[in-house]
Formats: C-alpha cells, sequence, structure tokens
C-alpha cells in the first residue's frame, strides 16, 4: 500500500483510510504503544488539544473520528498518535528532533523539499494520502497510517514542510501540529496558508515552511508568538531544528536539548545546508543531497538515539505541481509521484 484515497466530508475521508490501512494502522499502533507510555498516550486524549482542532478545522476532528471506527480502534488512541509532536514535549518522550528543509527560488523556478525524522518504531507505516475534501484543493500529504498528516502539497501549488521546535514554548489549549498543517494546505494560495498560520493558537513550538510558484514564507510558531523567519522575496529557505527569529524560549526544554546534543545537531545539519545550498539548484539535486550521510541530513538510529528518517518529499511548482515522495531512507528507497486526479487548470484558475 502506498497511496491512500480519501475523498468526501471529513468523516467519509476518515473512514475511507481506515479501511483502506486498516492492518497497517493496527501494526503502527502495536509498535507505538511499545515505543511510547501509557500515560502519555492516555493523558493526550483529555487535554484541550482536541477542542482546538474541533473549533478551529472541525472537518479533521470528523476525519480521525472516521479513521478510528473504521479501523476499529479507540478514538482516544487515534487522537493522541496525531497529537506526536505534542506527546514529545508534553511527556518529554522521543525529544530527539529531525527534520531538514531546503527550498530555492529563482529565475529558473521554486522547489521546496524535506527529510522528516520520526522515532523509528513509526518505519514501516509509511503512506500518502490522497484528500480530496468536499470544498477546497486536492492535496498529497506525506503521513503514518492512522494519522492526517505530516508534510505536503495541494493542486493549487501551496506545500507546507514543518520542523519541531522544541524549545519553544507549547500550548495544551492549542491547535496540534498535524491540524495545523493540513488545515494550512485546505487554502488555495500562499498568502491564505500563511495567514491562517499567523491566526491560529499553536500547541507545539514548530517553523512552517510555505511555498508556491512565487516563493516561501517562513513562520516560527509558539504559544505566544509567530515570528517570520524567511520573508516573501527570499531566494533560499533553510531550516532544522533551532529557532533562527522565535525567542518565545522555554528555558527548561531549552536547557533539556542542549544537554542532549540536539541543538548542537541542528546548527550542524543547518550549517551543512548552507554549504551545500549553493550546488543545489535545482529539485533532483536537492532530493540527491537529502540522501547525504555527511552531516547526516539522512538520520539512522546509533545507540542512544532513536531517530530516524521516515520519509522525504520535494516539491516543484510547476502547473501542475511536481509531488515526489521518498517513503523510508532517501539513500535507499526510491523516490515516485502519485500524479494528480485534479485536472491540471483547477492549480491555474486558483492561483
Amino acid at each position: 500500500m502506498t497511496v491512500i484515497e480519501c475523498a468526501g466530508s471529513g468523516r467519509v475521508r476518515g473512514h475511507a483510510h481506515g479501511e483502506q490501512a486498516r492492518d497497517l494502522i493496527h501494526t503502527a499502533l502495536d509498535r507505538w504503544r511499545d515505543g511510547t507510555s501509557a500515560h502519555s498516550r492516555e493523558h493526550l486524549a483529555t487535554t484541550g488539544l482536541l477542542a482546538a482542532v474541533e473549533a478551529v478545522v472541525p472537518d479533521l476532528a470528523e476525519e480521525m473520528r472516521g479513521i478510528a471506527e473504521a479501523a476499529e480502534v479507540p478514538f482516544a488512541e487515534i487522537l493522541a498518535y496525531n497529537f506526536m509532536d505534542e506527546q514529545w514535549w508534553v511527556h518529554r518522550e522521543h525529544l530527539e528532533f529531525g527534520c531538514s528543509v531546503l527550498g530555492r527560488a529563482d529565475a529558473d523556478g521554486v522547489f521546496l523539499a524535506q527529510n522528516m525524522d520520526l522515532p523509528d518504531f513509526m518505519d514501516g507505516s509509511q503512506v500518502v494520502l490522497r484528500v480530496r475534501p468536499e470544498v477546497g484543493p486536492e492535496a498529497l500529504v506525506l503521513s503514518s497510517a492512522g494519522m492526517i498528516g505530516l508534510t505536503g502539497v495541494n493542486a493549487a501549488g501551496v506545500a507546507v514542510c514543518v520542523n519541531a521546535l522544541g524549545m519553544l514554548r507549547h500550548n495544551l489549549a492549542g491547535l496540534p501540529v498535524a491540524a495545523a498543517i493540513r488545515g494550512a494546505l485546505a487554502h488555495s494560495s500562499r498568502t491564505e496558508a500563511v495567514d491562517f498560520l499567523h491566526r491560529i493558537p499553536h500547541a507545539s513550538g514548530q517553523h512552517y515552511a510555505v511555498a508556491d510558484a512565487h516563493g516561501f514564507h517562513g513562520v516560527e510558531c509558539s504559544s505566544a508568538a509567530v515570528v517570520v523567519s524567511c520573508r516573501a522575496g527570499s531566494p533560499l529557505l533553510l531550516h532544522t531544528n533551532h529557532p533562527l527569529a522565535n525567542i518565545d524560549i522555554d528555558p527548561n526544554a531549552e536547557q533539556e536539548l542542549q544537554k542532549q546534543g540536539r541543538i548542537a545537531d541542528s546548527r550542524v545539519r543547518l550549517d551543512f545546508l548552507d554549504t551545500s545550498a549553493r550546488t543545489v539548484r535545482d529539485r533532483a539535486a536537492a532530493e540527491r543531497l537529502l540522501g547525504d550521510r555527511t552531516a547526516p541530513l539522512c538520520v539512522i538510529p546509533h545507540p542512544g538515539h532513536r531517530t530516524r528518517t521516515f520519509g522525504a518529499v520535494a516539491f516543484e511548482f510547476a502547473t501542475p505541481p511536481v509531488a515526489r515522495f521518498c517513503l523510508g531512507l532517501p539513500n535507499q528507497r526510491p523516490w515516485f509521484e502519485p500524479g494528480w486526479q485534479t485536472p491540471p487548470q483547477y492549480a491555474e484558475s486558483s492561483a
């Protein structure tokens, strides 16, 4: 299984996801239970996170309900599984943040690419969701079976990539990362998607890179502030896992990540991207760079660290957008293009 077709209302999309990926969802949740604490899983479903989803993007709450119903698993577990970033910081589980983002905008066009680094127990659950809502553009989204999304692009030519910023302040009444990503991808222009990210309350410290055919916009979001880190018109967007502009820091989280060496690791990867960016002129070169083991950008588990590159994405903003995915380590697994079901003219009329 590679692409899961999710069309219709939120509940219907969730049912489609749960039915098509039922066995994979059960396997993913079994491994997740083995890799996380029962207390953290049970607690997340009792916080204000679901209320935030229902208030801001209610169709996504319905989509998660549909996944749980069709896969025949408790709704509370699907919630907690989707609140992955929030589990990391609320309960200090798997604070080994990864993810490296690279984008370029010049006369030759615009591309945006990313490695998604996650706990190793999530390997094997990789899927691409083809989301076709009742209202709004079709989207192709990298995800784990049972989750509503990790990063993606829509047929209107808007892409969203993300980096966890664990040292920023958090908010258990804010919108979880997965819902923020999908909420941004529901918009048909970069301006609308960025405005959405500025308006919503954020649960987790996060950097969102939003791109379209005209360039980038980067924002670093915390519980108290949304700060622009890369302005429209910038020719290059680079980000890893430490804030470049947002100073709403949680000193305890900063100290913990510093002690673990995660901030130093993030800076090494950013420096490597900065050095390498001069030779990365197109999407194909970006894909090759994401497989690099020098920094390393392509991460495998090693003693004391369970982070692994879960997958990678590379988006190019033609008409229609080029959406390429690698489900696993990009230095080992092939890239593929799911293609679009939405006619190409949709992107032109929605730009």
